[in-house]
């Protein structure tokens, strides 16, 4: 009985073992598919599984590219606080400019996928245009994604080279769609921001990471109590990997400090990043802020379903702070 037991022992223990390196393992291949640099996959764009309103945003940024192209461009570089490069295309408008946008891009996208579509909304405004590669996208190095929480110090890095090429009566605004939205948030709450930084865009922002890789990994993990268990290990590789916090990655803690103003815009369809999300964002916002809902669409998809009205919102808007 008494090696009946001690064998049944074993097994157990064999199979908790194994159990334990099954659940890291499929820990880590979420952590790699999450915070490690991809590049977008260029068959999106035309793959018949690719939700429509998509396809429509590529075909959108593919129409915008022969605008863009007739812009003067230069490359910038500056270095992040760890002294990697970062690098980004400055397109001029007009010469000597004194306003100048700094376009944020998403996760795994690039700056060209994302933010070329505005073109001529910027032209618009009058204002030159950097595009940037967020740290781990495109063109600039880094291995980790931290969801605003450092790329915010690059953000502000950004700020300090504009000021430097334009002078110091630059006039700047910052743009982002998705995780780009939260971090020209963050920036927004952030002490070190410039004062030449005199308003904010953010284009589908998730208030707060860790609810959102919740949100996300729902759709695969069904059982919250799992989905709890993960997240927490996750803080594991994050922290020892990335250097933060899931928790540290939470918008709606800046943006109740903001001192600019803040535009606001989300799709009422977004189910990757829940309308409700940005609702709570704009509700704690203490200072002057504006909020443009457009009904039906999906995940940054508001300027591809409603571009005129996207164009008007935001032109009215940055004008009263230029």
């Amino acid at each position: 009985m008494g090696r009946n037991k001690n064998h049944l022992l074993r097994n157990l223990l064999a199979a908790s073992v194994v159990g334990a390196g099954v659940f890291e393992g499929v820990l880590y291949k979420f952590f790699q598919d999450t915070f490690l640099r991809k590049d977008p996959d260029p068959s999106e764009e035309t793959d018949q599984a690719t939700p429509e309103c998509y396809r429509r945003f590529h075909a959108q940024k593919r129409a915008a590219l022969a605008d863009l192209e007739k812009l003067p461009m230069e490359m910038l570089e500056i270095h992040s606080q760890e002294g990697f490069c970062l690098r980004g295309r400055l397109y001029r408008v007009k010469e000597y400019n004194k306003k100048v946008v700094i376009a944020f891009h998403g996760f795994h996208a690039s700056g060209i996928n994302d933010m070329a579509r505005f073109v001529n909304m910027y032209t618009h405004l009058g204002c030159d245009f950097l595009i940037i590669s967020q740290r781990a996208h495109e063109l600039s190095d880094g291995k980790y994604i931290t969801f605003g929480v450092n790329e915010q110090t690059d953000g502000i890095r950004w700020c300090r080279k504009i000021q430097e090429i334009y002078g110091e009566d630059v006039q700047i605004l910052i743009h982002g769609l998705s995780m780009g939205a939260a971090t020209v948030l963050m920036m927004a709450g952030n002490s070190a921001l410039p004062q030449n930084v005199k308003a904010c865009i953010a284009d589908s922002p998730y208030d707060d990471f860790y609810l959102e890789a919740d949100h996300v990994y729902g759709e695969k993990i069904f059982s919250e109590q799992l989905r709890k268990v993960m997240l927490k290990n996750m803080n594991l590789f994050t922290q020892t990997l990335a250097g933060f916090r899931l928790q540290d990655a939470a918008p709606i803690n800046a943006v109740k400090n903001a001192k600019i103003p803040v535009l606001f815009i989300h799709g009422t369809a977004d189910d990757f990043v829940p309308c409700e999300m940005g609702q709570r964002l704009y509700d704690v916002c203490p200072g002057e802020k504006e909020q443009f809902l457009v009904e039906g669409a999906a995940h940054v998809c508001s300027f591809t379903e409603a571009p005129e009205a996207y164009e008007e919102h935001f032109l009215a808007f940055c004008r009263k702070y230029l």
